[in-house]
């Protein structure tokens, strides 16, 4: 067609006597050069900026990469991870995200635009992995396994007691439904908070609260009847004749043999119990403050 062009320019010109103008005219003339194979089905800065976007969201680890669990709200079978997993290390890198819809924006130029709306709805909603952690958490903060929280349970957590006011529309008690459907509206205003607010709770449920620590320096206390800062084996018949519950923890603590327990080693063994079993440490309260008071009644 430039020919042809350049062909009629040509003449039309040579018949007016304007040929001089014609071709100095064509040094100024804007020639656009022919669209590249395959340049107009290229990512744009806006898709690509949407497409990380997802990514991050979709890393609720932060880690800089995707793995299988991270998109089971996408991939439920696992056949979509192993189409983005092109070097095959079990993880998916934002350069190998990107790639996957480069191609598929050359077949399909649509397929982006649908792809970035069902994304941003999928996101908003909890994952499986999400679900079953909420509700793991809902069992080891519900220490006495009645099946609702009430303000102490979550006191670890929620020191403020915010948390509770915003979670408790049942006269001071949390099941399981509304504990999850605060954890629903969590996931509506920020994906990543569910991951967060986990990994945040899982730390706290590892470590002894202040409340926990007290209450287990009583019993040594009452325990350590001559105030020596230590246990003996001698003080532990006065609570545990038998040796059965008292005798048997002492005897796992005293490394070195030496019939004696400091408040140290009897508080390390506690930290360890709580990371192990969480739910543990009350279980030992309560046996404990049942059998020092049946302690003082026998005595007196």
């Amino acid at each position: 067609q430039d020919i042809l062009d350049f062909g009629a320019g040509y003449f039309a010109a040579a018949k007016k006597g304007d040929l001089k103008d014609f071709l100095n005219g064509l040094g100024s003339r804007e020639v656009k050069a022919p669209e590249a194979k395959g340049q107009g089905s290229r990512l744009t800065t806006s898709e690509k900026k949407q497409i990380l976007e997802v990514f991050s969201k979709i890393d609720v680890e932060n880690t800089g990469s995707i793995s299988s669990s991270d998109l089971q709200c996408f991939d439920k079978n696992g056949k979509f991870f192993a189409k983005l997993d092109t070097s095959k290390d079990g993880k998916v890198s934002e350069e190998e995200y990107l790639e996957f819809f480069q191609s598929l924006k050359a077949k399909n130029p649509k397929a982006i635009e649908e792809y970035l709306k069902y994304a941003q709805k999928t996101l908003l909603k909890m994952t499986i992995g999400e679900r079953e952690g909420v509700l793991d958490l809902f069992s080891k903060i519900d220490t006495d396994g009645n099946g609702v929280l009430d303000k102490e349970e979550l006191y670890r957590f929620d020191e403020s007691g915010k948390l509770f006011e915003k979670m408790d529309t049942f006269y001071g008690k949390i099941d399981k439904g509304m504990y999850l459907k605060f954890f629903e509206g969590l996931k509506l205003r920020n994906p990543k908070a569910v991951w967060n607010y986990l990994s945040y709770a899982q730390k706290c449920l590892k470590k002894l609260t202040t409340d926990e620590e007290k209450r287990v320096k009583s019993v040594f206390d009452a325990i350590d009847v001559d105030k020596s800062g230590e246990i003996e084996e001698k003080e532990l018949s006065r609570f545990d004749k038998n040796g059965r519950f008292f005798g048997r923890l002492i005897r796992s603590l005293d490394k070195n043999k030496d019939g004696k327990v400091s408040i140290t080693e009897y508080l390390n063994y506690f930290k360890k119990l709580k990371v192990d079993n969480p739910k543990a440490i009350y279980g030992f309260l309560k046996f404990a403050r049942r059998l020092l008071k049946k302690c003082k009644v026998d005595n007196s």
